[in-house]
């Protein structure tokens, strides 16, 4: 049987979704003509399809897909950024992405949070919105989260600025009420919160906690602070896209609305490995957990390393927090555990002697106790898969 040829114009060219596209064709044995940038269909190309982006600002890429789609080609869009009646499409559901965000920052005992985003359009708003909405029902004594938008901020002229940028958000993170939770848009805004809290000298994440959306382990672990960032399942959204277009080309009808794939979790890095205490003292104090969870502390350590008499420290973690400062003590240890055995290769020793456990063996049945899993079990479940460790 003659092999389909298959188009693809994925711009930009994320490669996560291009390897669910790809996965897919080689189960087919398509061939894949993969293209950034095209503005009208080769010159004697004749595909049997094609999977492009369709957005709301790429007039030419649009263009080009109407061409295809005129032409009678089946034409699938895999992106949220278009309405989705133009055609057949498979996107990320943005709304649960928002939602789990407000979770992941509800969790952590955050009272105030933002959205930040550098632009603003249809999918900004569907998780903008969605993440207000989940924010009221999971802690509806708290303000609703700020609207933090740099484009409406900006004239188009100094959008890409970065001094007007950095003077404009860092103005206003430092004005907000702290510990404050930003939820961004993607993992490029994420890092640019992180740049600008670095500049300003603020605490991460004792201060600000920032989450992307994407995990680009490219931009996420690369940062001064690495980057907790939701899971927007794109290698997923390209295999189901190239299997819609599997369907179109087989003759089937499209659907009647968008195909959305759910975010596979929050992958947690350093950025919101945190609990958000609003008592400075007390943020002080898992800053030195923190810094120290190597070291053999308990609270006379805490207390002596950040200037805090010993009774006051028991009295402000019972008061704020309904635990004690070596239960804190075990939580970081656990939770950075986790982190290292979800995204690093380091053996079960070095995890041990990085997170304060006296040995190997003593971190694995503590770990058994508490997850249930041996550490190799745990990590082999969820390495990559986005575990949200607390």
């Amino acid at each position: 049987m003659k092999s389909k040829c298959v188009l693809v114009l994925v711009s930009p060219a994320s490669q996560a979704r291009l390897n669910g596209i790809a996965r897919y064709a080689r189960e087919r044995s398509w061939m894949l003509m993969i293209e950034s940038e095209l503005s009208h269909p080769p010159s004697g190309w004749r595909g049997a399809g094609a999977i492009v982006t369709v957005k709301k600002d790429a007039s030419r890429l649009n263009a080009f897909a109407h061409e295809l789609r005129s032409a009678g080609v089946p034409v699938v869009n895999v992106t949220g950024q278009a309405p989705s009646d133009e055609f057949p499409t498979v996107c990320g559901d943005d709304e649960k992405i928002g939602a789990l965000a407000s979770d992941h920052f509800a969790d952590r005992r955050f009272r105030s949070v933002a959205w930040f985003s550098s632009k603003w359009g249809r999918v900004q708003q569907l998780r903008c919105e969605a993440f207000a909405r989940a924010w009221r029902e999971a802690v509806p004594d708290a303000p609703p989260p700020q609207r933090l938008v740099w484009s409406e901020s900006a004239s188009a002229a100094s959008r890409a600025d970065w001094s007007g940028l950095s003077g404009w958000l860092g103005a206003r993170i430092s004005e907000s009420r702290k510990p404050l939770g930003i939820f961004a848009y993607s993992d490029y805004d994420a890092s640019r919160v992180v740049a600008i809290c670095q500049e300003r000298g603020i605490d991460m994440p004792g201060e600000v906690a920032v989450l992307g959306v994407d995990n680009n382990p490219v931009i996420c672990e690369n940062q001064v602070v690495p980057i907790s960032s939701v899971n927007h399942d794109l290698e997923r959204i390209g295999y189901e896209g190239a299997a819609l277009l599997d369907r179109l080309m087989s003759g089937d009808a499209p659907p009647e609305g968008p195909i959305l794939v759910e975010p596979r979790g929050v992958t947690v890095r350093r950025s919101t490995e945190t609990v958000a205490v609003s008592h400075p003292v007390l943020r002080e104090a898992m800053s030195f957990i923190a810094a120290h969870l190597s070291e053999p502390i308990g609270a006379p350590q805490i207390a002596d390393g950040i200037g805090c008499p010993r009774l006051r420290l028991d009295r402000l973690f019972a008061k704020e927090l309904g635990i004690s400062a070596g239960h804190e003590i075990a939580r970081q240890r656990l939770v950075q555990a986790k982190l290292l055995l979800a995204n690093t290769c380091a053996t079960l020793t070095e995890i041990a002697r990085r997170t304060g456990y006296c040995n190997a063996a003593y971190l694995a049945n503590v770990f058994r106790r508490e997850t249930g899993l041996t550490p190799g079990a745990w990590r082999e479940s969820n390495a990559g898969a986005g575990a949200d460790a607390p």
